[in-house]
């Protein structure tokens, strides 16, 4: 199972970050019948490991920050482990919804803060890849067992977001124009499939806030 995110539109920076995280995680085992964090496999993202200061959102306010982009990384994580039936125990949300992917599909991380972590249901390994082709970052896991085992264990999922509410982005008078972004109340669900069952998980309802939009004055 497959899942990326675009790249485009990114700052080098975030770029660089992005990549750099999904470098250290390629290749990385998710043992069977165990939890497995992000933030343990990737390590620390701060200079001295390459990472360099990039565009993070703390409220909405972009600022620089070490590994900022990591998030990205996670994010393509995320999704790639819910379609390939992967349990995530831990997972986080951005207080304002990112631009790089719909609204509930976000993993949120940060050193001593916030984590993914994922369990693995199986009774067999599977294995993370991550490539960058075409300014996509590409997530891809692998069950390391035989097609038998595939077909017994690992369902086909698709993933469903279900929008509640939804509020308008408010206007803010400044000296600056800004984009806004409304705040929208989500839930996505999984609909998996597996030797002709079906049924369908919520895996979480998230409240983004919204990002008040600046109208320019003049000085």
């Amino acid at each position: 199972m497959e899942f990326a995110t675009s790249l485009e539109g990114r700052t080098p920076g975030q770029r660089h970050n992005a990549t750099l995280a999904a470098r250290r995680l390629n290749g990385a085992i998710l043992a069977p019948n165990a939890e497995w964090s992000f933030n343990a496999a990737v390590g620390q993202w701060v200079r001295s490991e390459g990472y360099v200061r990039a565009p993070v959102s703390y409220g909405g306010i972009l600022v620089p920050s070490w590994g900022g982009g990591v998030c990205q990384t996670s994010t393509t994580l995320y999704n790639a482990a819910l379609l390939a039936g992967l349990e995530v125990t831990e997972r986080h949300a951005h207080t304002i919804a990112p631009s790089y992917i719909g609204a509930g599909r976000d993993a949120a991380v940060a050193q001593g803060i916030a984590d993914l972590k994922i369990r693995n249901p199986y009774p067999f390994p599977c294995r993370v890849e991550f490539i960058v082709n075409d300014s996509r970052l590409v997530c891809k896991i692998f069950a390391q067992a035989s097609t038998n085992q595939v077909r017994r264990y690992v369902p086909e999922c698709v993933l469903h977001t279900e929008v509640n509410a939804i509020a308008p982005a408010p206007a803010v008078v400044g000296f600056r124009a800004q984009a806004g972004r409304a705040g929208v109340q989500v839930r996505l669900w999984r609909v998996c499939t597996r030797s002709g069952e079906t049924w369908r998980e919520l895996c979480h309802e998230t409240q983004y806030a919204p990002l008040p939009r600046g109208v320019r004055i003049s000085r």
